[in-house]
């Protein structure tokens, strides 16, 4: 779940619109007790939480990016054959040095952009900077409960620190994606601190052992954002920071505004106009699965517009970097764009870097369209060269199956409303 490693952070603070005494909110996810008796008012007044943006060697991270969140959904690349570019990209040298052969079932290698937020544990707080993932719902942090070879680099969680700490024994929890890599260890509850809002007794998942690309990456951990039937603590499940607390907000919703190069934020509770432009616009959502899905069915290229099968969905995944879409939509838009090809040595689609006029790709979320700009369409800086041209990984990558998953490509251009009581997502565009 795009866990990466740095090479350059850059840190941007950030700007809350919205303060509030903070709230205190029991999780009831081990008791019966009810709402009005387990947490304090918010009243009309929310939270904001400030992002930080990661900045990675961005000539490594499209690649990368791709086959994580491949693995994260269980799915396959789906490139058109007899477009392979074999041999002929001439690959950066630090490039061949990091990126496995595609033609082998890869480990993410990390080396890319992912939005991470502060979030307090414990009693006094330890500090953690999380990913808060909308296409996830645990709550998990680097503990020293793994091995401490899997822990450099990162912020570990000391339960025995923490007054506030109890073990909850014969609980269990694991993360496991389609490639056999994953998370799994122990749980117990502890005080977590979120912006202005604190949790009492929220079930906190602590690592016996993670494979290699969450110790590669450069967050602390992971918050999820979905809904709670995704969790996968066992044998209870738990429910996610925001089911906790969103009772005490003024409104039971989130929204997400992930920028270019430059701060975010996490907004709990409220929305903040100065944050888009025009009109947010919501279409119904499907809880079925857990995850923030909505019909997806339409795209369009240029001045062509294309259907995609009756089954078609897309889910809103604030935890994966790139936009994964159906093959055919792949083919056809990258056909609109001089030069641009699949590659077998990357792993994916990629175009010349200097190209321009790129166009947009439009496509619905339920009965609205969205897209995702030209310029938003070249991931990253150069990845080699072929025929004396640099090229670029392409931010829309092609998968198997009626999902079509829309991560950071489209929040990057795009507010998201994410309405939980509503059960519905909305978004409108700001600046790129």
């Amino acid at each position: 779940m795009r866990y990466y490693s740095t090479v350059i952070v850059v840190t941007v603070l950030s700007v809350a619109y919205i303060t509030a005494a903070p709230v205190e909110i029991v999780d009831d996810s081990l008791s019966e007790l009810a709402a009005d008796d387990t947490a304090a008012e918010l009243g009309e007044s929310g939270f904001s939480v400030p992002v930080t943006h990661h900045y990675r060697e961005v000539n490594l991270k499209g690649p990368d990016a791709y086959d994580e969140a491949i693995h994260k959904w269980g799915v396959q690349k789906d490139l058109p054959t007899g477009l392979n570019v074999n041999s002929n990209l001439i690959l950066h040298s630090d490039f061949r040095k990091r990126v496995p052969d595609t033609s082998v079932k890869a480990t993410p290698q990390g080396n890319d952009v992912e939005y991470t937020a502060p979030v307090s544990i414990g009693t006094p707080a330890q500090s953690f900077n999380l990913n808060f993932d909308t296409g996830s719902a645990d709550l998990w942090v680097f503990a020293n409960t793994q091995p401490t070879s899997q822990t450099k680099g990162h912020r570990v969680f000391n339960p025995t620190k923490s007054t506030t700490f109890k073990k909850l024994s014969g609980y269990t929890w694991g993360i496991t994606y389609a490639d056999g890599s994953g998370a799994s260890g122990t749980v117990g509850t502890d005080k977590v601190a979120v912006g202005s809002a604190i949790v009492q007794n929220q079930f906190v998942e602590l690592p016996s052992t993670v494979s290699n690309n969450f110790v590669q990456g450069s967050n602390d951990g992971l918050l999820g954002l979905a809904f709670g039937k995704l969790n996968t603590v066992r044998p209870k499940q738990s429910k996610t920071f925001f089911e906790n607390a969103m009772s005490s907000l003024s409104n039971k919703l989130f929204t997400a505004y992930l920028r270019h190069a430059a701060v975010g934020s996490y907004d709990f509770g409220y929305i903040d106009r100065s944050k888009y432009t025009g009109n947010i616009v919501y279409t119904p959502i499907n809880t079925q699965n857990g995850w923030w899905e909505f019909p997806s069915k339409y795209y369009k290229v240029g001045n062509t517009n294309y259907t995609l099968s009756a089954a078609a969905t897309g889910i809103a995944d604030t935890g994966t970097t790139l936009m994964l879409i159906s093959s055919t939509a792949a083919k056809n838009y990258y056909a609109t764009i001089k030069g641009a090809q699949a590659n077998s040595q990357v792993g994916g689609y990629i175009l010349p870097c200097a190209t321009k006029n790129i166009p947009p790709f439009y496509f619905n979320v339920g009965p609205y369209v969205a897209s995702v700009s030209g310029a938003n369409v070249i991931y990253g800086t150069s990845l080699g060269t072929l025929g004396g041209v640099s090229y670029c990984f392409g931010g829309l990558q092609p998968i198997t199956g009626n999902q079509f998953i829309f991560g950071d490509v489209f929040f990057k251009q795009n507010f998201a409303v994410f309405d939980y009581a509503n059960a519905r997502f909305g978004f409108a565009p700001h600046s790129y």
